[in-house]
């Protein structure tokens, strides 16, 4: 008997020192390395067993059936953080096996992919920038939306299925060669939702390739680098796309597209350019009223976007840079220019 619990304890004793190597800690941390503290366990739960074993053949006396109802629940808690563990792998890894991807994390291999992708993109090789891009996009190494935006950039026609309507209506803009609307369509989405890189890449398109402007795409760009919520691979793609829209195309003059001054623009009816003007003047000049109501006007007036015109005249007061006299004024601006658009009795 004695030979039969002593193999017990030498098959319990390295299989209890597994299951303590299989434990996390609090922050996701392997204790496999945590010699002593899964030595103390080890040797805590083979003392038990010894226990148990021994007042399983009478050693306990009268308190053999209490004794033998303790010690498994006091071996089941002293193991219960290992087992636990061993079944929330195994439901893991049945559910996505990617989780327990044991090769060595690249934290380089995003950025060699990208530079890739950029190099067979720069030497025009298309076919074999949309192969790598549909391999990628396949095994997940890089960002899903930012190999949807390369392939759209490569002419190969994505489905953004669940990409905002506006972007949707800018992109059958674009397609219909009425850029001024679609860049006023972009400004529009990105005023409410800054960190949109899809519109903020769509727009940097439109300005940069369409309209000839990549001052303004570049504007756009740098209002995108600032979001704290943006990912690092959309940034990365957005600015070796600027590069490559920015490049002159040959048989194509670098004539200026859209008019310089305010007036022209609203008389074009190129509302996108005229916002993003108004938006540098101000931030050039924050004191001075009349580009901030010039902003709001063409939002109300001609873009027909009221809660932002009047967002405009409410932050007046908020910045405290403007006098009583001024803001009255402001807001008797706002009130003429929605009464101007009431249909008339």
């Amino acid at each position: 008997m004695i030979l039969l619990n002593t193999g017990i304890l030498a098959v319990v004793a390295p299989v209890v020192w597994w299951l303590t190597g299989r434990d996390k800690s609090w922050d996701g941390q392997s204790k496999q390395g945590r010699h002593f503290t899964r030595a103390l366990r080890t040797v805590a739960v083979s003392f038990l067993f010894f226990i148990m074993l021994w007042t399983a053949e009478g050693g306990g006396g009268a308190a053999a059936v209490p004794l033998l109802l303790i010690f498994p629940i006091l071996i089941a808690l002293a193991l219960r953080s290992s087992v636990s563990e061993i079944f929330a792998g195994g439901f893991l890894r049945l559910v996505d096996p990617a989780l327990h991807d044991r090769r060595e994390m690249d934290l380089k291999c995003a950025q060699r992919h990208r530079d890739n992708i950029a190099w067979l993109i720069h030497h025009d090789k298309r076919e074999e920038a949309v192969r790598l891009c549909e391999e990628l996009k396949k095994s997940g190494e890089l960002d899903a939306a930012t190999l949807a935006n390369t392939l759209e950039f490569l002419g190969v026609p994505q489905d953004f299925g669940k990409i905002s309507e506006p972007l949707h209506e800018a992109r059958r803009l674009r397609a219909l060669a009425r850029f001024s609307e679609a860049e006023t369509y972009l400004r529009t989405r990105l005023v409410t939702h800054p960190a949109d890189s899809g519109a903020a890449l769509l727009l940097m398109r439109v300005c940069a390739e369409d309209l000839r402007r990549p001052d303004a795409a570049a504007n756009v760009l740098a209002a995108l680098e600032k979001q704290p919520r943006v990912s690092p691979d959309h940034l990365e793609f957005a600015r070796r796309s600027l590069a490559e829209w920015r490049r002159p195309k040959p048989g194509i003059s670098p004539v200026e597209v859209l008019p310089h001054t305010l007036d022209e623009m609203l008389k074009q009816k190129c509302y996108g350019s005229a916002i993003g003007f108004l938006e540098e003047k101000i931030k050039a000049q924050p004191r001075e009223l009349d580009w901030r109501l010039k902003l709001a006007e063409v939002h109300a007036v001609h873009c027909d976007n009221w809660p932002r015109a009047e967002k405009i005249v409410r932050q007046l007061a908020v910045e405290k840079i403007f006098g009583a006299d001024q803001l009255a004024f402001a807001e008797s601006k706002l009130k003429g220019w929605r009464e101007s658009q009431l249909p008339l009795k």
